[in-house]
């Protein structure tokens, strides 16, 4: 009946064992009886565990024989005035013990492989730059690790290491404007892996157009700005006779359309960009006065001959000053094709034989005054 009791209240202490022993260190219970150590073989301990024997009856030691190196010896009687026997183990090995009175018969073991896997991973997030670049978190370990990044654009190395440890990271550039994450995970075997994340800033808004000016004729047309943006942007004109292309994102080309000049007088048109984040760029189109619709004093004029002309044809001034008269010769759209300065003479010849057969016009200027004239070039 004693033993049975002694049994009973063996199995109590075991069951309150159990539920209390700290999360960081587990207690591995052995009962002692004739003549047996039970459980006499463990296998799961680590490093910072208790070997906790319980007495349940008879009269028997607990004495260690074979143990690793540094490891500390015990030698503990186990009998109804000393019941418990606790050893801490903080060396991995094997663990070979007796009871001394009966070696033969009584004895156990148990193995110790090591310490408790650990992982910490800091920081937990790395701020960087929108530019490419690099950064790195340092890993605390005391056991084989793996890493790796679940976006393309931000690479860990190395991918696994063994124990403490800097992981370096490397980010390529962001050229969208909005914040992108990339998580980094390291796991060791046994443990929930540690994330930690890089968060890269968005590119810096920009927005530039060119050129900043377009010099276009009288004639209607097209002319085009490139712009060069990361974010999205609208385009306004301030003249009714110039309408552009209301609106794009990213780099494109701001089109600009224009009607014919039919004024002798040059007007420009004011085209202004704006980006997000408050961006604004202002660029203009210039356009010539016409060559057609010149008003001027009809006493003011000169004479071309012959007209229509294959080669050659001869400009007399005329009525108007002879002297430092600009005269440029224009094709059909009002583009310039040449341009002298005419001064001292009654009359002035020009070769027009390399050019195709088509109309033209003269212009010449003198002072304020402006006076044109068609001219048609024939084969």
């Amino acid at each position: 009946m004693k033993t049975y009791t002694s049994f009973v209240s063996a199995l109590l202490f075991i069951a309150v064992t159990f539920i209390s022993f700290s999360s960081f260190a587990v207690t591995h219970t052995v009962l002692v009886g004739n003549f047996y150590f039970n459980p006499s073989t463990i296998s799961n301990v680590q490093i910072g565990d208790i070997i906790h024997w319980q007495w349940v009856e008879g009269s028997h030691t607990t004495t260690s024989t074979t143990i690793p190196a540094g490891a500390a010896p015990w030698d503990s009687p186990m009998n109804s005035g000393s019941q418990v026997f606790d050893y801490t183990v903080t060396v991995a090995g094997v663990y070979n013990y007796k009871c001394t009175p009966h070696a033969s018969i009584q004895f156990g073991s148990f193995t110790v492989s090591g310490a408790a896997p650990t992982l910490n991973v800091t920081p937990g997030n790395q701020n960087v730059s929108s530019g490419a670049g690099n950064t790195s978190f340092s890993i605390t370990s005391n056991s084989a690790w793996n890493a790796s990044s679940n976006k393309t654009w931000c690479t860990v190395s190395p991918s696994s290491g063994n124990g403490n440890g800097t992981l370096a990271v490397t980010f390529e550039e962001n050229t969208s404007t909005s914040v992108r994450i990339a998580t980094i995970t390291v796991s060791v075997s046994g443990l929930s892996p540690e994330m930690v994340t890089v968060t890269q800033s968005g590119a810096v808004l920009t927005l530039v157009v060119t050129p900043e000016e377009q010099e276009v004729t009288s004639s209607s047309g097209v002319a085009t700005f490139d712009v060069i943006s990361n974010t999205d942007w609208t385009a306004e004109s301030d003249a009714s006779w110039c309408t552009v292309s209301p609106s794009g994102s990213g780099n494109g080309i701001l089109t600009a359309t224009y009607t014919e000049n039919t004024s002798a007088d040059e007007r420009e048109a004011k085209i202004t960009v704006t980006g997000n984040g408050g961006l604004e760029e202002e660029v203009k189109v210039k356009q010539d006065g016409s060559s057609l619709g010149v008003e001027y004093n009809s006493k003011q004029s000169f004479a071309l001959y012959p007209n229509p002309t294959s080669c050659i044809f001869t400009l007399i001034p005329g009525q108007i000053s002879n002297v430092n008269m600009e005269t440029c010769l224009l094709d059909i759209t009002g583009k310039v094709l040449k341009t002298e300065i005419l001064s001292g003479s009654q009359s002035y010849q020009w070769d027009i034989s390399n050019l195709p057969e088509g109309i033209y016009f003269i212009r010449v200027k003198d002072g304020d005054a402006i006076v044109t004239k068609r001219l048609v070039k024939s084969n």
